[in-house]
């Protein structure tokens, strides 16, 4: 009998998976307790930048060897569309 092996999702876009929901929840509840944050830039631009700011952390270990690899594109997306979604969401729910 064969076993059959799946791919193992990489670490580096499960815990970019995590932040990026993370994310979308806090700048919900920080844009409602502080509005004028959402006024001068958009809520999702907000969430790019820490989208940004988490993949340039991931690539920089990369490179030093401390995690398997860049961040693969698909797990990018995801990512900050799951955590938009979520984001868009608790805004609706807060009001």
């Amino acid at each position: 009998m064969t076993d059959v092996t799946r791919p193992k999702p990489p670490l580096a876009g499960l815990v970019f998976v995590a932040v990026m929901l993370a994310a979308g929840v806090a700048l919900a509840i920080l844009f409602k307790a502080q509005p004028a944050l959402a006024q001068t830039i958009p809520g999702l631009m907000w969430l790019l930048g820490v989208a940004l700011v988490c993949d340039v952390a991931i690539n920089v270990l990369s490179m030093q060897g401390r995690a398997e690899g860049p961040l693969p594109m698909p797990w990018r997306f995801g990512g900050f569309f799951a955590g938009a979604i979520l984001h868009l969401a608790t805004v609706s729910l807060l009001g």
